[in-house]
């Protein structure tokens, strides 16, 4: 099974992050500029090379609030297409539909999605990546909100921000506040922007019907052509990045139902137990190698209820217990 990442995140995206960091009078690190050396300027970045140029960027400006301020720093006519076309929409509420739809073009590591109540809206912001995960949300959700307040002219005031990961310290949380201009819940169940209900029908101060008409053609066709991947193929990569999803969380985020999702797989001789078990089976025999994580670690990265759970899989993926492989490869790790 090719377990090759093939998600790509788009040059203007790219440039906007490094245009915020010239904005914040941060010099590109040198490492930086020798990746992008390696990238044709018309290509579309790999999330690996994506991964590379945040590392070396994080490396340079260990900050713990890097990811707001660059994300506040960003400009919607920075990031291409998809920024001038959510500029063009007549509200607020279809800036955000245009958003949910054609994300992917903008980088196919995370999804949008929108959660209602009676008198509030979530902006939900579902990352498909591991690796400096937390830096990456804040970026992408400080970005909507600031580009969300200019787009309509500084009247868009969100409730709060919600962010998944463990509160920082108080000082730390008060930072966070005085930049955003807004309250910040951390240990939140899923990172998001609240905000009134009302504010969807906030009118964008750049509106433009016959621009639009011009722009959406050319942003569907290079959307379909971003995802023509198999199912399995689609499957496989959010396994990847989250290998603890379920067959549930899984269909949730390609928009289908769990029964849908075993259809479409079967239609293509696959059911989503066999690919959840090589991916799995792939990311514990690489951890197992690395011998930085304990087989409790493991168990709970791939969403094993326990060790003991974790142990069965195992032995029936590879004939022998976690220790036991790990016991078999430390001697040639060593060698």
């Amino acid at each position: 099974m090719d377990l090759t990442d093939t998600r790509s995140v788009n040059l203007s995206y790219t440039k906007a992050l490094l245009e915020a960091l010239a904005s914040m009078d941060l010099p590109i690190p040198g490492e930086t500029n020798k990746i992008l050396s390696q990238i044709h300027q018309k290509e579309r970045i790999s999330i690996h090379l994506q991964e590379r140029l945040w590392e070396s960027v994080i490396n340079s400006y260990p900050d713990t609030l890097l990811g707001i301020k660059l994300g506040l720093a960003m400009q919607a006519n920075q990031i291409g297409l998809v920024g001038y076309l959510l500029m063009t929409q007549k509200d607020l509420g279809e800036a955000i539909e245009q958003l949910i739809s054609y994300h992917p073009l903008l980088g196919e590591g995370g999804h949008f999605e929108l959660r209602r109540d009676a008198f509030s809206v979530n902006l939900c912001y579902h990352p498909n990546f591991l690796n400096f995960a937390q830096i990456r949300v804040e970026t992408v959700l400080a970005a909507c909100i600031a580009q969300t307040r200019m787009l309509t002219g500084e009247r868009f005031q969100p409730l709060k921000l919600l962010l998944a990961y463990p509160a920082p310290s108080l000082a730390l949380q008060q930072r966070y506040q005085a930049l955003l201009q807004i309250p910040v819940e951390f240990n939140a169940g899923i990172s998001a922007i609240q905000f009134p209900t009302k504010d969807l029908s906030l009118p964008l101060i750049a509106a433009d019907k016959e621009v639009e008409a011009c722009l959406k053609p050319k942003a569907e066709a290079l959307l379909q052509a971003l995802t023509k991947k198999s199912l399995h193929r689609k499957v496989t990569l959010l396994l990847q990045q989250a290998p603890n999803l379920t067959r549930e969380q899984v269909a949730q985020r390609l928009c289908l139902s769990p029964r849908h999702l075993a259809r479409k797989l079967q239609e293509e001789q696959l059911n989503f137990r066999v690919l959840q078990d090589e991916v799995r089976s792939y990311y514990a025999k690489q951890w197992l190698r690395e011998g930085e994580k304990t087989n409790l670690e493991i168990a709970v990265a791939l969403g094993y209820a326990d060790e003991s759970a974790f142990g069965k899989a195992f032995k029936r993926w590879e004939g022998t217990s976690p220790s036991s492989f790990r016991e078999l490869i430390i001697p040639i790790n060593k060698s």
